[in-house]
């Protein structure tokens, strides 16, 4: 990670020298099953990845970024707001993201540079592949494109919010989640999440 760390600071001293920095902290993936399935390399790549790379990378360009100004956008999740059977590890990493940035956030508070914390539901990308599930696990009708979730994001860092839950219905779901007691809401996420494993997990 320093090396590729090395190579952002050279690529911006080269081609853009100056200005305010938007660092945007977008790397991740899932793993749906019984931990540790599929196993535990993969469960600890997916720390590293989700966590670890995310702390690291920050903390490596935040010195240059201080200097110029500018904002952090860090990819958190709606899984962040209760825990996730069969996701148990992936919504951990995503839940210390969502902690993490809204700390850093004060922290860095009057220095000219802000965090932001983007919190979306199921979006249309590779995640679910990646997760080992089948295209189609979630309706069409509760995901975002790719395109919304990054309109409502530059929308809020605009507007120097911390963080923001994209989509409305993903609004209404983490707000609830959040007032209910940690072990009902982990036995209802624990009933929704085991269908997508009877019904759609890839063969």
């Amino acid at each position: 990670m320093s090396a590729g760390a090395s190579e952002v600071l050279r690529i911006l001293k080269e081609h853009a020298p100056d200005g305010p920095v938007l660092l945007i902290n977008n790397s991740g993936f899932g793993a749906y099953g019984i931990f540790p399935e599929p196993n535990l390399d993969h469960q600890l790549e997916m720390l590293d990845v989700n966590v670890r790379a995310v702390v690291e990378l920050t903390g490596l360009l935040l010195p240059m970024i201080k200097t110029r100004t500018g904002a952090i956008i860090t990819v958190a999740s709606t899984a962040a707001f209760q825990p996730t059977p069969y996701l148990a590890a992936y919504g951990a990493t995503k839940a210390f993201v969502l902690h993490w940035s809204l700390a850093l956030n004060e922290e860095l508070r009057g220095t000219g540079v802000r965090t932001l914390a983007v919190c979306p539901g199921p979006t249309t990308t590779e995640f679910f592949r990646r997760a080992g599930l089948q295209q189609g696990s979630v309706a069409d009708s509760l995901g975002q494109t790719t395109e919304e979730v990054v309109r409502e994001s530059l929308q809020a860092l605009a507007r120097g919010k911390a963080q923001v839950v994209t989509g409305w219905k993903n609004q209404v779901m983490t707000a609830v989640s959040s007032k209910l007691p940690k072990p009902w809401v982990t036995r209802i996420s624990a009933k929704i999440l085991r269908r997508w494993r009877l019904n759609k997990v890839s063969k």
